[in-house]
């Protein structure tokens, strides 16, 4: 009989040393599993990256229209009013836009007109930002605390209320002229191109 240890077994004077190392392979298993899991869950469930800081007044008018069209818009007050019609008008001055590489002018914060189809067509105008600014409510299309931490989809000032008993046709009529104010202050302020 040899006392030479063979392949895989442990010499006499160091078997207390392989007696460890082979209690360690298990709770090694397990523990690299763990990590590995509460990786790939982290990562499932982390927070989405915030939408962009500068928008086109055509995504405005799609997130207002494709989003908050059929649920209905929150209010800072706790009310929501249901948008048919919306049109968003680039604001906030030079710090608020920027151009894009086709010459085209993208933005921070908007002047936004909606018409609401509820009591006869209701239409309202306010600020909506891309970030949080002081006097401007975050509004969310999720809820609950699954989406905790979640940036919200945007900011946006108080209401305030234009006209009633307004048709599609009148909407366009009445903000118009507000509409073509705000673009010409926005196209006299120019565009710093932060």
């Amino acid at each position: 009989m040899s006392l030479e240890p063979r392949r895989g077994q442990c010499s006499l004077g160091v078997r207390d040393d392989c007696v460890m190392l082979r209690s360690m392979r298990v709770p090694g298993a397990v523990f690299l599993s763990c990590g590995l899991g509460l990786l790939m869950a982290a990562s499932a469930s982390a927070v989405p990256k915030p939408p962009p800081k500068f928008w086109s007044s055509t995504r405005c008018e799609r997130v207002l229209l494709g989003v908050y069209a059929r649920r209905g818009l929150p209010t800072g007050d706790g009310h929501h009013f249901g948008i048919a019609q919306a049109i968003c008008v680039g604001s906030g001055g030079p710090h608020a836009c920027r151009w894009t590489g086709h010459r085209s002018r993208l933005y921070a914060h908007f002047t936004v007109f909606t018409r609401s189809d509820l009591n006869g067509g209701v239409v309202r105008s306010w600020t909506l930002a891309t970030r949080a600014d002081s006097g401007l409510v975050p509004v969310a299309r999720h809820a609950g605390d699954q989406y905790e931490g979640w940036p919200p989809d945007f900011h946006m000032s108080r209401v305030k209320l234009l006209a009633t008993e307004t048709s599609p046709a009148r909407f366009r009529s009445i903000v118009a002229p507000l509409a073509a104010r705000v673009t010409q202050q926005e196209n006299a302020s120019g565009c710093t191109g932060l």
